[in-house]
């Protein structure tokens, strides 16, 4: 478990990780609805409306969006028992996806990779991670 901690002191940086209790997992709006039309598995739908909620009140991002080409590709997992290593809840699956997000106070968008956790139909995590290119210089 020791080996881990620098490993995770290396990635926590670039990665933003937030537990969402059960409790706390917003109830479905009307502005999903659209989303359960396009037949959007439910848990891919609950985790768009889980980080729209949680993007409301984590002071790194202001703003939050999925196209919906992403969402109709949202790849799902459920063979991983864990959410992540560095936020071990359990989970049934894990929807990835690929997103947008805006830093607050800044006028440029970020590519991020979002994951959120489901357990028993509930978000129970969700993580944004900036995905991180390498410039090439010519």
């Amino acid at each position: 478990m020791k080996a881990l901690f620098p490993l995770l002191a290396l990635l926590l940086p670039f990665c933003v990780y937030q537990a969402v209790h059960a409790q706390e997992t917003p109830e479905l709006s009307k502005d999903y609805d659209y989303l359960t039309r396009m037949h959007v598995p439910s848990a891919v739908v609950r985790c768009v409306a889980a980080f729209d909620h949680w993007v409301e009140f984590t002071p790194k991002y202001d703003t939050f969006i999925v196209p919906d080409r992403r969402v109709l590709s949202a790849k799902i997992e459920s063979d991983s028992p864990v959410f992540s290593v560095g936020n071990p809840i359990p989970v049934d699956t894990i929807v990835i996806m690929r997103a947008f997000a805006k830093a607050r106070g800044k006028p440029q968008w970020t590519r991020v990779d979002s994951r959120c956790g489901v357990r028993d139909g509930r978000v129970v995590g969700v993580a944004l991670t900036p995905d991180v290119k390498p410039k090439i210089v010519r």
